[in-house]
């Protein structure tokens, strides 16, 4: 009897001491879980705190990348004006207005990136009306040149939003120069629209002298036209000139998903 129970209470022992064990070990097993998971929680912390900082910097960066590029334009801008004070041959004077006028189309899309830096795209439409606000002035255009606008929304990168609008003030500084002589009134109409997915279309026309019968645009040298062609190239565009009645131009272009936001 006594052998007995003595076997059992040893058995209940080492049951216990196994019990112990075992809860010991899993207790071992949690803390050690607990701590890996309060360091990975640490990190996570860590790491969303230096994306944060890092997405912070970024935009700072690009912002103050903006703010430069504007203002070495507006410099750029300053010293042209600066010149054209010494300049006196037509064909000089001419060449800088010119190179102002670009200056100033490029300063347009810089701005609205300014403005919104944390942007992918750049909205076409309040760049296209500010720069024809900005040509009616300099060329004093007023109200004897009456402008049509018919434009659907548009955003594009930067890749598709520089050539664009110098585009337009090639075709708007060649119109209020050429088109309309000796104070002749006129309208210049400017649509944008979309032909089908993804496939969009600008017409631009006036109602001025046109150009002579014996001047061909798409194969002209002057550099206007030059950049015309050049740019309708890099935002793969396809020209088409009508001179019925004062001059039209179509450009037709396609973008893809990643050139545009509707």
């Amino acid at each position: 009897m006594t052998s007995t129970f003595h076997i059992l209470y040893f058995a209940l022992i080492m049951l216990l001491m196994t019990l112990c064990v075992q809860v010991c070990g899993t207790i071992k097993f949690r803390q050690r879980k607990e701590l890996r998971i309060k360091t990975l929680l640490k990190d996570i912390v860590s790491l969303r705190d230096n994306t944060k900082e890092l997405a912070m910097r970024n935009e700072w960066l690009i912002t103050e990348m903006h703010h430069r590029v504007k203002n070495n334009l507006q410099i750029l801008s300053s010293l042209t004006n600066a010149q054209l004070s010494f300049i006196t041959d037509k064909i000089g004077r001419d060449a800088l207005f010119s190179s102002k006028h670009r200056l100033y189309a490029l300063s347009l899309v810089h701005q609205r990136l300014v403005n919104n830096a944390t942007a992918s795209t750049i909205e076409m439409t309040c760049c296209i009306k500010d720069l024809v606000a900005y040509l009616r002035n300099e060329f004093e255009a007023g109200s004897r040149v009456k402008f049509k606008l018919d434009l659907v929304p548009l955003s594009l990168d930067m890749s598709f939003a520089i050539p664009f609008e110098l585009i337009l003030n090639e075709l708007i500084t060649n119109s209020l120069k050429y088109a309309f002589p000796e104070d002749r009134r006129g309208n210049i109409n400017i649509s944008l629209s979309v032909a089908e997915l993804d496939n969009f279309q600008l017409v631009y026309a006036d109602d001025g002298v046109g150009l002579p019968e014996e001047t061909a645009f798409l194969s002209g040298r002057s550099l206007g036209r030059s950049l015309i062609m050049g740019l309708a190239h890099q935002i793969r565009g396809q020209i088409t000139v009508n001179r019925s009645e004062g001059l039209m131009i179509t450009i037709d272009f396609k973008l893809s998903r990643t050139d545009n936001l509707l």
